[in-house]
């Protein structure tokens, strides 16, 4: 699967309220389902990280940039 198909259903998946962004909530399960084992413990300082914007949120370009730093 290429990474921006995989990026689309990852964004799909996690954006529960289909409101066009993964917010905090939404971000800790998706961490969740990401990291596994290395535990929720991460999850403050990635979303600050990655929330580019500092909205609150992570936009799909914002998660694909993790995912290309974090997951390859």
């Amino acid at each position: 699967m290429e990474l921006n198909q995989w990026v689309d259903e990852l964004f799909e998946v996690f954006d529960e309220d289909k409101d066009g962004v993964i917010n905090r909530s939404e971000f800790v399960e998706l961490i969740d389902c990401l990291l596994q084992d290395k535990g929720i413990r991460m999850c403050e300082s990635i979303f600050k990280r990655f929330d580019k914007n500092h909205d609150n949120s992570i936009s799909k370009e914002e998660l694909r940039e993790m995912v290309i730093e974090l997951a390859l």
